[in-house]
């Protein structure tokens, strides 16, 4: 199992200020979740990107919902189904089951009225293009955490005013609970 992302930053943001990044809301860029060769989630381009060319995922909303997924996974539930929130049905479902857990692409018939985390499965779906992809539960976990401090130093590497960004505590805070 594997996360891999691609930031796109503009130059604005390396040197905005605490407030215009506050307010100015996410991250974007790339963000693929790569369970095995056959079974991935999104995509990096492999070619290279113009630096003013935004990508097309909220980096900083998947490493939140994957971070909290692992957390929630680690210590309080062995099921937790995340959103993608740039498609109004496609979602992620992880299932634990002893030492491994289990993640699926699954489709949403029901267009809205979800969430961005769920905890227990939705009636209204049918399996994505894969399903049930095998992971030991500590390599799902320290892929998570070490993409997730990685995500994290590149973003303040870029500006140190990332570290007291909200999302961005609350990010450190999931990854710092994880149990590993």
């Amino acid at each position: 199992m594997k996360i891999n992302y691609l930031i796109t930053f503009d130059s604005e943001e390396s040197v905005a200020t605490l407030d215009e990044l506050e307010n100015g809301g996410s991250v974007s860029g790339y963000f693929e979740l790569v369970c095995n060769e056959e079974c991935s989630y999104g995509c990096i381009p492999y070619l290279p990107i113009p630096a003013d060319l935004q990508g097309l995922d909220l980096l900083s909303r998947w490493f939140e919902q994957i971070s909290e997924a692992a957390m929630i996974i680690s210590k309080t539930s062995d099921f937790v189904i995340i959103n993608d929130i740039e498609s109004f049905n496609s979602w992620i479902e992880i299932q634990r089951s002893g030492e491994q857990v289990f993640i699926s692409h699954i489709v949403s018939e029901k267009k809205v009225g979800h969430g961005a985390i769920l905890l227990k499965p939705l009636s209204d779906c049918i399996n994505g293009r894969w399903v049930k992809q095998p992971v030991e539960v500590n390599v799902f976990l320290k892929e998570v955490v070490g993409k997730t401090r990685a995500f994290m130093d590149e973003l303040l590497a870029r500006n140190k005013n990332f570290l007291n960004v909200s999302w961005v505590e609350k990010i450190m805070c999931n990854i710092n609970n994880i149990e590993i």
